[in-house]
Order: structure tokens, then C-alpha cells, then sequence
């Protein structure tokens, strides 16, 4: 149901019939007769009905104005909303790159350990070898007498270490 509010502008008595409260009505009266008052201290118009137009005019354009900048606003918060989804798309895929990547990294790192202990397991077999080896020359040099012309690997060996 609309009320009825008595509002003066410019000095005119008008009744309006409005859904608005009589807070926001009696705001709208002091917006347009501060204007009106703005307007008659510059002095470009000594006629009220001109005042009033002239402040209604700066209302209107200072409306069409606020609701240029709200399009404006509501066109670069689309255009962000959806630069944020293509980042928020393109973070996902990279986490799920960086997954991956992480996936073949652990892959990566047991087949290393794997070479590694593989490695350690053939160095103790050739140092195995050579120790056989080094036992079966020692021997076959005893058996000789030492007389085979070569020095004994065992002889120069012992001999670096004193």
C-alpha cells in the first residue's frame, strides 16, 4: 500500500504517493534542493522552475552516470569471474601435472636404490674375484718358489703399504 508524504522543493508543497519510507523520501527532498541551492549561489538562473530543472537534470545525468559505471563494473567483474575459472582450470591441470610429475619422480628414485644396491652387489662380487684371484696367484707363486720373473702383487702391495 503506498503512502503519502508532504515534501518541499525549491519551496513548493508537493504530496507524492510512494512504497518508499519517509526517511528515504525526506532524503530525496534535501538531494534536490541541496542541488537547488548549489544552483542559485552560481547564479545562472534567477527562475525556479529552470533552478529545479537544471538540479533535476544534474540528478538525472549524476544517475545515468553511476548506473554507466555499475554496467562498466559488472562487465570487468564477468570478465575477471571468468579470468579466475581459467586460472582456477589451468592450477588444476598443473597440479595434476606436478601429480604426475611427483609419480615418475618416487618411480624414479626406487629404480635408482634398486641400480644402486645392484651396483654394490657386483662390486662385492668382482672384489670377491679379485680377491680369489689374488689368493690363486699367491698360491701359484708359492708353488713356483717366486721364481716366475713377475713381482707378486701381494709383495708390491705389502711393500706400498710399509
Amino acid at each position: 500500500m503506498a503512502n503519502r508524504y508532504d515534501v518541499n522543493i525549491a519551496g513548493y508543497g508537493l504530496v507524492v504517493q510512494t512504497e518508499r519510507s519517509a526517511e528515504h523520501m525526506q532524503r530525496l527532498a534535501e538531494t534536490l534542493n541541496g542541488r537547488v541551492r548549489e544552483i542559485q549561489k552560481s547564479g545562472s538562473t534567477a527562475n525556479y522552475l529552470n533552478v529545479v530543472m537544471l538540479a533535476a537534470m544534474e540528478l538525472a545525468d549524476d544517475v545515468l552516470t553511476t548506473g554507466d559505471r555499475m554496467l562498466q563494473t559488472r562487465k570487468e567483474n564477468r570478465e575477471l569471474e571468468e579470468k579466475a575459472a581459467r586460472l582456477e582450470e589451468e592450477s588444476r591441470r598443473l597440479r595434476d601435472r606436478l601429480g604426475g610429475i611427483n609419480d615418475e619422480l618416487m618411480s624414479l628414485r626406487s629404480e635408482v636404490e634398486e641400480l644402486r644396491k645392484e651396483q654394490e652387489g657386483w662390486k662385492e662380487k668382482v672384489d670377491r674375484r679379485n680377491r680369489d684371484l689374488l689368493e690363486v696367484l699367491e698360491n701359484a707363486l708359492e708353488q713356483h718358489g717366486g721364481e716366475t720373473g713377475f713381482p707378486s702383487p701381494c709383495r708390491e702391495r705389502d711393500r706400498s703399504a710399509s
